[in-house]
């Protein structure tokens, strides 16, 4: 008898690739946002609008884009919803004012919003139910690798795409917040303990350019600190030994001056703008402001890639794919119909399941807590421990590389469990437990003072709430049937309403009262994310619990 084919893996593999672009596209914004916020004059309040608008319509679309796939196929919605999304990543790097970024990043979302539903559907429709769990965590894991790879990638092409012509010379309106910056050196200058060395050996620097007495205007701002670019012998070692957040072409430069080399003007030039950048993070405007938008357009056109393979490689059902053998399909579908018959929005059967309702009270906590990591975790690095952007790049992977581990086996435990022990438990142990792991990592941060033991604690969320995801997703397809795009799109909508309300809730409570109190915010987030899990019962689809409701109320 011939052996099944392997076009299931193919399909899955499509999935996780749109998972990369997705996740690539997503958050390549967060990771520019210093230099997008620089270059539109935009505060953190300002750019949390731009963030939340996102989230917004992409929790707006989910339902819909997930009963459209379930209704018309997701051959052809998949590949239309990475085309429309690939669009509007690239009118993103367009965006000159934040109303037009709030709306390049709310089409954007719309436009994200079935991708996940209909991948969901898929793994429904082409892999047996045993290792739908397995099958959901590969597809997740795609996004991860997606968020792992785009800091490093981002901070290379920032590089890359910044001009040859650039010049490295401040003028007035690259002075961001002066009259912080003017209180900030006169303070180092009047007392000299209180700030870092290299901090008070610029204010000194600048203080000699000028008369006593004058009033530091962006202008004089600018050619002061312009001055400190032209010099040649600004660097001095004794100054700047304790500066630890440079970047890597500025740890080069400084490299080769401490061997006695000489340095070529403009390298020279470069080095010192990006020694007064990391001094002054949050006032000098960064050279890869210049680089952002190309580096988004590139993204932008990795879609077309994505949607030609999505095309080519998946059909709606195993049984319309030429293929697909008679054994293959019979492994899928097993002694079920593959059924391919309209499907209805199940409003009235979902509104009525209980464990929908805990699932979508999860996923809204989840996010809260979540989005920390790929939001303002980079603001945090950059501004309370002055972490250079190529270090900082390395950080933001890591939480991203770590989850790996927890997709991969979250899947694995999941279904093992499952098997073992029955669908209720199998499914809501590694969801609960995954969860508090999560928080007690939250919790812990304000007990480290190391930028990288924050990292690693990110990590450890990361870790959790991946090993989480799979388990999720084999839940909607456990109870949604037939119904899966739309119940996961359900779900998706409640979480990323918590994804919406992050970026302004984490920015207001920062603002107010400090980074600590938003790591105690997100944990407490992930605590409820997992009481609400424990209720997820996944040994109930929908239909059968809408028959027990008739059923108990005489209908």
């Amino acid at each position: 008898m011939p052996k099944p084919t392997k076009v299931r893996f193919f399909v899955i593999a499509a999935l996780m690739l749109m998972g990369v672009i997705l996740y690539v596209d997503r958050y390549a914004f967060g990771i520019a946002q210093p230099y997008i916020r620089q270059e539109l004059g935009l505060s953190k309040a300002d750019f949390s609008y731009a963030v939340s608008s996102f989230f917004w319509f992409y929790a707006i679309g989910q339902m819909p884009a997930g009963w459209l796939s379930d209704s018309f196929g997701p051959r052809l919605l998949l590949t239309s919803y990475i085309l429309i999304w690939s669009f509007f990543a690239a009118t993103v790097g367009l965006a000159g004012s934040l109303v037009m970024l709030c709306l390049a990043r709310a089409a954007f979302g719309l436009g994200q919003a079935g991708a996940f539903p209909t991948a969901s559907a898929v793994v429904g429709r082409w892999m047996p139910a045993e290792q739908r769990g397995k099958a959901s965590g590969f597809v997740a894991l795609g996004g991860r690798i997606g968020g792992a790879v785009v800091p490093i990638l981002s901070a290379g092409l920032l590089v890359a795409f910044l001009p040859d012509n650039q010049s490295y010379i401040l003028t007035a309106d690259q002075i961001i917040k002066p009259k912080e910056l003017a209180s900030d050196i006169a303070t180092a200058i009047a007392d000299d303990k209180v700030v870092p060395r290299y901090k008070s050996y610029i204010a000194n620097q600048f203080a000699s350019s000028f008369p006593a007495g004058t009033a530091y205007s962006p202008e004089v701002l600018a050619t002061g600190l312009s001055k400190m670019i032209q010099d040649k012998d600004f660097y001095q070692k004794q100054q700047f030994d304790a500066l630890n957040s440079l970047d890597k072409f500025a740890t080069v430069q400084i490299e080769k001056l401490r061997q006695g080399g000489v340095l070529p003007i403009r390298d020279q030039e470069r080095l010192n703008r990006h020694l007064l950048e990391a001094v002054f993070p949050e006032n000098v405007q960064g050279l890869y402001v210049a680089s952002w938008r190309p580096t988004l357009f590139l993204f932008a056109g990795l879609g077309v890639l994505g949607a030609l393979v999505t095309w080519i490689v998946l059909r709606d059902f195993p049984g319309l794919h030429p293929r697909v053998n008679k054994q293959e399909l019979a492994l899928i579908i097993g002694e079920s119909e593959d059924s391919q018959g309209e499907a209805k929005l199940p409003v009235g059967e979902i509104l009525s399941c209980p464990s929908v309702w805990m699932s979508g009270l999860s996923q809204f906590c989840v996010n809260i807590g979540w989005l920390f990591i790929v939001t303002w975790f980079v603001e945090y690095l950059m501004e309370e421990h002055h972490v250079a952007m190529a270090e900082r790049s390395d950080m933001i992977a890591v939480p991203l590389m770590v989850g790996f581990v927890g997709m991969l086996f979250g899947g694995v435990v999941t279904d093992k469990l499952a098997k073992r022990i029955g669908l209720r438990f199998g499914r809501a142990i590694p969801w609960t437990a995954a969860m508090i792991l999560a928080a007690v990592c939250f919790l812990s941060c304000p007990l480290l003072a190391d930028p990288w033991a924050v990292t690693w604690a990110m990590a450890f969320v990361a870790l959790s709430v991946d090993f989480s995801v799979p388990s999720m997703w084999a839940f909607t397809q456990d109870v949604g049937g037939r119904y899966v795009g739309v119940v996961l799109g359900f779900g998706n909508m409640f979480g990323n309403f918590g994804a919406a309300v992050s970026p302004i809730l984490l920015a207001q409570v920062q603002e107010l009262y400090g980074w600590n109190a938003m790591f105690y915010l997100c944990g407490v987030m992930f605590l409820v994310a997992g009481l609400a899990a424990i209720f997820v019962d996944a040994s109930r689809p929908i239909k059968s619990f809408d028959y027990d409701i008739r059923k108990s109320s005489g209908g």
